[in-house]
């Protein structure tokens, strides 16, 4: 009798893991399938060390860190925080105003904008009423 049942309960396991193998779904499916994509991307952010992983490849290469920022840039909340960033560094400064200033546009926009406020308007005047420094 012991004999006829493990006759029976091997083909039955065999069955059985045949259909677990052929429902497991290999790494290369769950990457093309966007739905378990999404669902490994979601995981993987939620986790730290992941996360900081996946900045780390990110912003190793340059051609990946301009693709990322190009990205990020297209968001207006990113591109608000960008101009105040920028415009909080000291070290950039310069180049900002320097950059703004060689655009006729930007730099008319520039002075209409400051002319409209009063205080600035008499600070203006002021400052033309002195000499020009002198340059080095």
């Amino acid at each position: 009798m012991r004999s006829l049942r493990a006759l029976f309960l091997i083909p039955a396991c065999l069955v059985a893991l045949g259909s677990l193998t052929a429902c497991r779904m290999d790494l290369d499916e769950m990457v093309m399938n966007p739905s378990s994509r999404d669902e490994i991307i979601t995981r993987l952010l939620e986790e730290n060390v992941a996360k900081q992983n996946i900045m780390n490849r990110l912003t190793t290469d340059d051609a990946t860190k301009m693709e990322l920022a190009e990205t990020l840039l297209g968001d207006t909340k990113v591109k608000g925080l960008a101009v105040e960033k920028l415009v909080a560094d000291s070290t950039v400064r310069k180049s900002i105003i320097d950059h703004l200033m060689a655009d006729a546009t930007a730099k008319s926009a520039i002075v209409d904008t400051l002319l409209v406020d009063e205080a600035v308007r008499a600070q203006f005047q002021e400052s033309l009423k002195k000499p020009l420094p002198k340059k080095k």
